[in-house]
């Protein structure tokens, strides 16, 4: 059932005080793991809603909970809670107070948006099941839905499905963009070290030069990309550092390489540490040379499943209207780690527009988009009924 207009107005005269938590939250914004106070003011909102509140949930998460009726289905939404290492540029007058750390990435509009939702259901009980609200540290490291996973999340709730929201600059503001299959990519990195024999700069034919291996290598990983994975799966190999020589004469014994790998296919991610040490091994056996090479897995491909994401449309739908949600697959390349949600649970993870003239995502000149908060608020509220009802 679509929210009725008692319900939108009621909805919207909470608007004054959700800006003015939301700019709380945004002047005081804290690094991962270190949301101490932000989770001390958030447990004392859902306490202050009436809701059931469970702390330390991966070191500063938080899980809200609400019942109402009999019913034992049980849905999350969740929220990411913390901020960036970036000094804020923005004029706005709730600017950043804590020095060289600011929420470039939204995350105080998605603590906001979930707290109005939980706030307005505590109130108005119209659903029968279980709403749980995590909020979730360390989203920016990758870090905080394996620490609450590993804190029993999934063990001491029964949850059923679990459904994120995060602003989109590149979507238009007020619009969603919802689809089922890949929607964020895997982030993977690697240390490569290539071990050769140090020589004079004047006679490379006494030594084995790792920084030509390393060059060598460099070009022949992008061959990964064009030649053995196909062009119908996207995926990026980038190699961001080069590190080898403290010397004009000297040709060094080693040469690093650093970067990442990004895939919209958890397979196709495994297939490319495969076939990255098989180029970095020939080429090196092909010199003399020995190597290391570490293949750090970092967030899972955001993967969304079918029957989660029609039912998220079909909320976005009802909230905005058909002609302002996008269905036709909108896959980037950046990477969050609620994928590793979606790999023990069915969900969805959704786009709301927050429109480019708010600044792009982890620049200092960001701020979210006030005029898209109240939408998100409706999203919450709506999917809960829709799914809880």
């Amino acid at each position: 059932m679509t929210l009725t207009n008692e319900e939108n107005k009621h909805i919207d005269s909470m608007l004054n005080e959700l800006l003015e938590l939301r700019h709380y939250l945004h002047k005081n914004p804290e690094l991962a793991m270190e949301e101490k106070n932000t989770s001390d003011y958030i447990a004392k909102k859902l306490e202050e809603f009436g809701i059931t509140v469970h702390r330390n949930i991966g070191k500063t998460g938080i899980v809200g909970v609400l019942k109402s009726g009999n019913s034992n289905k049980a849905i999350a939404l969740r929220a990411d809670i913390d901020a960036l290492p970036i000094s804020e540029e923005t004029k706005v007058e709730y600017k950043s107070v804590n020095k060289g750390i600011m929420h470039a990435c939204g995350h105080d509009g998605h603590m906001t948006m979930l707290l109005g939702a939980a706030q307005f259901l505590a109130k108005n009980k119209k659903f029968n099941g279980t709403v749980y609200f995590v909020f979730q540290p360390a989203e920016e490291t990758g870090d905080g839905a394996k620490a609450m996973m590993n804190d029993g999340l999934f063990k001491k709730f029964k949850i059923e499905s679990i459904y994120g929201l995060h602003v989109a600059p590149s979507v238009k503001a007020g619009y969603f963009s919802i689809h089922d299959g890949p929607v964020l990519a895997t982030s993977s990195t690697f240390d490569i070290k290539i071990i050769g024999k140090v020589t004079h700069g004047a006679h490379p034919q006494r030594g084995i030069d790792p920084i030509v291996i390393a060059s060598e290598i460099v070009m022949n990983l992008q061959t990964i990309i064009s030649r053995r994975i196909s062009p119908l799966f996207p995926a990026v190999i980038s190699v961001t550092q080069f590190h080898g020589g403290t010397a004009y004469n000297i040709i060094p014994g080693e040469v690093t390489l650093n970067g990442t790998v990004r895939t919209q296919k958890n397979d196709v991610r495994d297939q490319i540490k495969i076939e990255m040490e098989k180029i970095i091994k020939g080429i090196c056996q092909s010199y003399g040379a020995d190597y290391s090479f570490k293949f750090i897995f970092g967030d899972p491909a955001v993967i969304n499943t079918k029957t989660e994401s029609l039912l998220a449309i079909s909320t976005a739908e009802k909230v905005l209207g058909k002609e302002k949600v996008f269905t036709e697959p909108r896959p980037v390349m950046a990477s969050e780690d609620f994928g590793f949600f979606l790999e023990k649970k069915p969900g969805c993870y959704a786009h709301l527009g927050n429109g480019i003239e708010k600044g792009a995502n982890h620049s200092s000149n960001y701020d979210f988009n006030d005029e898209v908060l109240m939408t998100g608020v409706k999203y919450w509220i709506q999917l809960t009924k829709d799914l809880l009802s």
